[in-house]
């Protein structure tokens, strides 16, 4: 893995272009922009819309990755994304795992440093990045550009992919959705992006539409929490719907503003304070060379996805269970790790119990293991002892230690066998109670689903709730309070709660 790849991962994925420097058959090296068209994994070569940055020319050619000596994102640029592609990605990693040696890392590294872009206020600016603009001629959403256009902005936008590393502000083209005019300035509220689609000559614009939750105008920073009411914010989740309400409300509440959703190019100013995206070069670079815990950590490498997708049934030794007890046995046979924690008289022995007989009854085998022998002998008596109509019923276990306890254990097997060769084994009754044990495991995962997502929505909701106890100023301080804390309130009350009767 190294910073060469994390940059094609992410343009792959974002449909965006990269500046490269490519060492060709001469060992010379050129210049290109390359749009990402498609990847060969076992030639480890790019199939790609190439353009020559001093000939301005454009031709499909073949990329190979070790050739490249250096890419970098071209923020702003827009490269059509290859679906097929994605998907091929993420349903075969070893496919292309000599080219993306974890994704997992690539996409962490890369959300990390899209928030902190993302984390900064915006404000109006100047923006000198091409002359000339017609700004009338920004048709169904793209602007054809001149030949004199189209190389002036690849001047420019190579010069900003060329010092990438110092540049500490952010310039980008936009098309206004809805702004309000105020006595300090504009503050725009909904805007969509433009971005430079090199292929077709032509400034594109977004299809999403960006809500401005805090604006800088004229040096102050200033909070949507000033025009729309908290109970309002609910509308801007869904802007295109609700444009002509969000209107009405802030002028209603604001009479001394004015709206305006003319569709003019303004442009738009992120001021950040760190770029991450040399330090995260460092630390590919770590992790390519000695991978430390912590990094591992930082990664989510110590955390796997479930080794098992088979829905297993439950299969209790007794009812003394919670709907939290429930979860951890059903997590227990999902994962390949399961750590349950709770204070003494929680029921954590009795769900190790119910976790054993649940893997038993799935034809799993089990190996408990602890620091002293107690929780051992309270389980193991506990299966020695288990009853059904005043008959004790063999289960196949048993106890290992010292040579008295393996002694005790052969008897032990030896008796089980005893009792147990004559026993008739009626198939249909057991292939009935499958059956109904499956059909009941189908309505209790949905079940355990809900009490997750609603233990996990509240985890969220409590670590908001701090955050804004906590801190009085955040950059995302209104979108916190106005749009995250009111989905996820709204989201609980939907839910509603699980309870154990019906677990």
């Amino acid at each position: 893995m190294n910073n060469i790849c994390k940059n094609i991962f992410k343009a792959v994925h974002e449909g965006k272009w990269l500046s490269i420097e490519y060492r060709n058959k001469n060992n010379e090296t050129t210049k290109y922009w390359i749009g990402i068209k498609n990847i060969d994994p076992i030639r480890k070569m790019l199939l790609v819309e190439g353009l020559h940055i001093f000939k301005y020319t454009l031709r499909r050619m073949n990329i190979f990755i070790d050739s490249i000596k250096k890419a970098e994102i071209i923020d702003g640029s827009y490269c059509e994304i290859n679906e097929t592609l994605i998907e091929d990605i993420r349903l075969n990693p070893g496919k292309y795992s000599n080219i993306f040696h974890n994704t997992v890392n690539f996409k962490i590294l890369n959300y990390l440093s899209d928030c902190n872009k993302l984390d900064t206020t915006p404000y109006k600016c100047d923006y000198s990045l091409i002359k000339y603009f017609d700004r009338d001629c920004l048709i169904s959403g793209s602007y054809k550009l001149s030949d004199s256009q189209f190389r002036e902005i690849v001047r420019n936008f190579q010069k900003e992919a060329t010092n990438i590393y110092g540049k500490n502000k952010i310039e980008q083209l936009c098309v206004n959705v809805l702004s309000i005019n105020t006595k300090q300035g504009l503050y725009v509220l909904a805007y969509k992006k433009l971005y430079f689609d090199v292929e077709n000559r032509e400034l594109k614009a977004s299809d999403r539409t960006t809500i401005s939750m805090e604006f800088t105008v004229d040096g102050t920073k200033q909070s949507i929490r000033q025009f729309l009411d908290d109970e309002d914010y609910y509308l801007l989740d869904d802007f295109e719907n609700n444009q002509e309400i969000i209107k009405d409300r802030i002028t209603l509440s604001n009479p001394k503003v004015s709206v305006d959703d003319m569709p003019y190019i303004i442009a738009m100013g992120y001021d950040i304070l760190i770029n991450l995206d040399k330090e995260y070069e460092a630390i590919i670079e770590m992790y390519r060379e000695d991978t430390s815990v912590p990094i591992k950590a930082f990664f989510g490498e110590l955390v796997k996805r479930p080794s098992r997708r088979k829905e297993y049934p439950l299969a209790l030794l007794n009812k003394k269970v919670n709907i939290d007890q429930l979860l951890a046995i059903n997590n227990a046979m999902k994962y390949p790790l399961a750590y349950v924690q709770g204070p003494p008289g929680t029921g954590k022995t009795n769900t190790i119990i119910n976790t054993i007989t649940t893997a038993f009854f799935n034809d799993r085998t089990v190996l408990l293991t602890s620091f002293n022998n107690h929780p051992i002998d309270s389980v193991f008596d506990e299966f020695q002892n288990i009853r059904y109509r005043d008959k004790v019923i063999p289960f196949p276990i048993i106890r290992l230690g010292n040579n008295e306890k393996v002694a005790e254990s052969l008897d032990y097997i030896i008796d089980i066998y005893e009792r147990t060769k004559n026993i008739d084994i009626y198939d249909k009754t057991l292939e009935k109670n499958k059956g109904d044990k499956i059909e009941r495991t189908k309505k209790l995962t949905e079940l355990l689903k809900k009490h997750e997502r609603i233990i996990d929505l509240k985890e969220r909701k409590e670590t908001i709730e701090k955050l804004l106890d906590t801190y009085d100023q955040f950059t995302f301080q209104a979108d916190l309070q106005g749009r995250q804390l009111y989905q996820l309130e709204k989201e609980l009350k939907s839910l509603g709660e699980v309870t154990d009767e019906e677990a």
